[in-house]
């Protein structure tokens, strides 16, 4: 099996896992509503720009996080269910270094946004009252 190596196979990674996630019972309704077409090249820069450097991501990741949980809490067993699914995808399709740098990132990021979804008052004052 060959490494992560362009936007291409991000991209396969990233579509294979949102067709499973999407229709997964534990997490599939977190997606409904979201416009997937104008939202996948998003996530991609995202990745892209992470495993390689690219400065392609310039959106606000944790904002659109922070938004979700306000519209449907997002739990423990969410990110553990979108982690386990997530490294499913990548190792069906790839193994090697940046395909390992992707699982470790995945993990740190939906560590860090669980933190801090989990806090008392998660979003900033002007999402809440607004």
């Amino acid at each position: 099996m060959k490494d992560i190596q362009s936007r291409r196979e991000i991209a396969q990674v990233v579509d294979s896992f949102y067709a499973k996630a999407m229709e997964d019972e534990q997490i599939g309704y977190l997606f409904q509503g979201v416009d997937l077409m104008n939202h996948l090249p998003v996530i991609y820069d995202f990745w892209e720009n992470i495993l390689f450097r690219t400065g392609a991501y310039k959106g606000g990741m944790m904002y659109k996080h922070l938004r979700l949980h306000a519209q449907k809490p997002l739990k423990l067993e969410h990110f553990q269910r979108w982690l386990e699914l997530f490294t499913q995808t990548i190792d069906a399709h790839y193994a090697g270094p940046n395909a390992q740098a992707m699982k470790q990132f995945a993990y740190t990021i939906a560590n860090t946004i669980y933190n801090r979804v989990s806090q008392h008052n998660p979003l900033p004052l002007a999402v809440r009252d607004g």
